[in-house]
């Protein structure tokens, strides 16, 4: 975390960098506002809203679609872990059930991790869909 003097030094770095005007290819200068698009003077905090976002106000991080080649990479990664933590570390039976174990577990991660995955991506998908779709009113009780 920066200190308080790095954090005023930023400050006045960001406020004493105003380039008002730009020189175009004939040497005139011309203000910013004129070069710049309409994307680009819209404040940063307005995209920032078209987020989706949690009840809590923190935006939602989109997770990728669920696919097997990834799932595989995942749970390749695990078994070997798995694989060796049963070879070296748990010595309790012969070394052939050990490794037989362990590429077991490792098999076992591929389906586990992409449902995982699926899971996530499928929660996301709702809470998107229930946020833009439109609040119809309750219905009051008599």
């Amino acid at each position: 975390m920066p200190t308080r003097k790095q954090r005023r030094r930023r400050a006045k770095d960001f406020r004493h960098d105003m380039r008002v005007f730009e020189v175009d290819a004939e040497g005139n200068e011309v203000p910013l506002a004129e070069l710049r698009t309409t994307e680009e003077r819209k404040p940063k905090a307005e995209k920032k809203q078209q987020q989706p976002r949690t009840k809590s106000g923190r935006a939602l991080r989109e997770p990728p679609q669920p696919s097997w080649q990834r799932a595989i990479r995942r749970g390749g990664v695990m078994g070997g872990l798995m694989l060796v933590a049963f070879i070296f570390i748990l010595r309790g039976g012969p070394l052939p059930q050990r490794i037989m174990i362990g590429v077991f577990y490792g098999l076992a991660f591929i389906p586990l991790t992409y449902w995982i995955d699926r899971t996530a991506y499928r929660t996301y998908q709702r809470r998107l869909a229930k946020q833009t779709a439109p609040k119809q009113p309750t219905p009051k009780k008599t």
